[in-house]
């Protein structure tokens, strides 16, 4: 059994499924903007109300965005394990220099660098509002056999 699954064609038709987008709550939007373009290089991309709630699209790479929505979470600093989502990953590259910029500007790691099964370092942050992140840094890893 490999580590990674490769994805499987959805419908027949040689089309890929794909998370578009994911929508994170922030207690305060400039903060969690700033933590995402300082860390991990995001560009707002558009805002806009729908629904009555102001919304900010960051595009992380050229692949996904994610949507910060300018409302709370329903618990002030909730704790991941009450979460719907358990984390969210981002993937990365030169993981050691972004850990230590992380904890130097506060944010705690659960879980410091280590490496996965299949070779690639992760650690794991806690972002504003207690999001919680598993960073992984696949730039050295070869994807391996589990047994």
């Amino acid at each position: 059994m490999l580590a990674f699954i490769s994805r499987i064609p959805v419908s027949g038709e040689g089309t890929m499924a794909h998370i578009e987008h994911v929508h994170i709550r922030a207690s305060n939007p400039s903060i969690t903007i700033d933590f995402f373009e300082t860390f991990f290089g995001a560009k707002v991309i558009k805002e806009f109300e729908n629904l009555g709630r102001k919304i900010t699209v960051l595009a992380l790479g050229n692949q996904s965005n994610l949507s910060i929505l300018h409302l709370p979470p329903a618990v002030e600093n909730p704790k991941p394990e009450n979460s719907s989502i358990d984390h969210l990953g981002i993937a990365v590259g030169n993981i050691q220099d972004l850990v230590r910029r992380l904890k130097e500007s506060g944010y705690r790691f659960p879980v410091d660098l280590t490496r996965s099964v299949s070779g690639a370092q992760i650690a794991f942050c806690l972002g504003p509002d207690n999001l919680y992140m598993e960073l992984i840094d696949r730039t050295e890893s070869r994807v391996r056999e589990v047994l």
